[in-house]
C-alpha cells in the first residue's frame, strides 16, 4: 500500500496556467486525510513552490532537485551543497561559453539579467506547454515574476566569493539545446564526478551536488517516516525526475512526460492539464480504502 507521494511540480502538479487546480490541491487534502504523506519535489527553492499551494495545504517538501528537504512545518531536514571547487569549475565553463545561468544560494536565487531571466522563463512556459503562446507566456512571466523570489546583481563575484553563501543549484538557460545545452552537459558529465547534471525543460540544464537527487530525498524522507521504498510513490514528467521515478516503489509518467520518463516509469497518469496528479492520488486513495475493509 502507498504510504507516501512524491510529486514533481512544473509539468506535473502546475497546470498550463501555472497553478495548481482546485482538484489537484483537494487530492492532496484527501491523501492526508487517509494517513497518506503527500511530498513536493521541484527544481524550484521553497519561496519559489510555496505561493502556488497558497496556503490551502501543507505538505514537505524537496527542493532544488533535492539540494534541501523541508518537513511539512516548513523546516529544513537536510542541505547538500555544490562543492567549491565544482561550483568554480561549472562557473567557469559557463562564463568560458558565455551561456546565461543563474545561481541559487542557501540566501535566496541570483541573476544578472532581468531580460534573460524573463525570457528564458518565457521559453520554459512554451517549452512545458505547447499549447502556449509566447506572447501569453511572457505576459503571465512578467506578471509572475513580481511574485518570485529573485535579486538581481550586476556580478555574481561577491556572492561567490562570500563563504556564507552555499551554491546549492545553477541553472543555465538557452534555446540551442542541441549546439549548447547537450554539450555542456557531456562536458560536465565527462570532467566533474561530484555534480549530477539534470533538466526540467529542453531549454534549461541544472547542476546539483551527487547527492541532491530527488530519490536519494524522497528515500531518506520515507525511512525517517518509517515509510518503506516499496510504499513510495513519485510523479513527473522530465529529466530531473529521473531518480525518483527509478528509486520510487512506483513510477508515475504524466501523460507529457519526455519519452525516458515514461519508459522508466511502471505506470502513467492523464497530463498536467486534466489534473493527472489529482487522477493517480485519488486511485491510490481508492485502493488504500478498500484494503482497510
Amino acid at each position: 500500500m502507498i504510504k507516501l507521494i512524491a510529486s514533481d511540480m512544473d509539468g506535473t502538479l502546475l497546470n498550463d496556467k501555472m497553478a495548481v487546480s482546485d482538484r489537484n490541491i483537494q487530492a492532496i487534502k484527501d491523501a492526508q486525510k487517509n494517513g497518506i504523506e503527500f511530498i513536493i519535489a521541484t527544481g524550484r527553492s521553497l519561496d519559489e513552490a510555496k505561493p502556488f499551494l497558497k496556503n490551502r495545504v501543507h505538505p514537505g517538501y524537496i527542493t532544488l532537485n533535492g539540494a534541501e528537504v523541508y518537513d511539512e512545518n516548513e523546516k529544513l531536514i537536510s542541505s547538500n551543497p555544490i562543492s567549491e571547487k565544482s561550483k568554480t569549475e561549472v562557473i567557469n565553463y559557463l562564463k568560458e561559453h558565455k551561456i546565461y545561468f543563474e545561481v541559487v544560494t542557501n540566501k535566496g536565487i541570483f541573476s544578472d539579467n532581468k531580460d534573460l531571466r524573463v525570457s528564458s522563463l518565457a521559453e520554459l512556459l512554451v517549452k512545458l506547454n505547447p499549447s502556449t503562446t509566447y506572447e501569453q507566456a511572457l505576459q503571465d512571466t512578467l506578471s509572475r515574476i513580481k511574485l518570485t523570489p529573485m535579486n538581481f546583481v550586476d556580478s555574481y563575484d561577491k556572492i561567490l566569493s562570500d563563504p556564507s553563501y552555499k551554491v546549492m543549484k545553477l541553472l543555465a538557460f538557452s534555446g540551442k539545446e542541441t549546439e549548447v545545452l547537450n554539450p555542456l552537459r557531456k562536458d560536465i558529465e565527462k570532467n566533474i564526478d561530484d555534480v549530477v547534471v539534470t533538466s526540467s525543460s529542453p531549454n534549461n540544464v541544472e547542476i546539483n551536488s551527487i547527492d541532491a537527487q530527488k530519490g536519494i530525498a524522497l528515500l531518506q524522507f520515507a525511512k525517517d517516516k518509517n515509510i518503506s521504498q516499496e510504499e513510495t510513490m513519485a510523479i513527473g514528467d522530465n529529466l530531473n525526475d529521473e531518480s525518483m521515478i527509478r528509486d520510487a516503489g512506483v513510477g508515475v509518467a504524466m501523460k507529457n512526460a519526455i519519452p525516458a520518463i515514461a519508459k522508466l516509469a511502471q505506470i502513467q497518469t492523464d497530463n498536467n492539464v486534466n489534473d493527472g496528479v489529482a487522477q493517480i492520488v485519488e486511485k491510490v486513495i481508492a485502493k488504500a480504502k478498500n484494503q482497510n475493509k
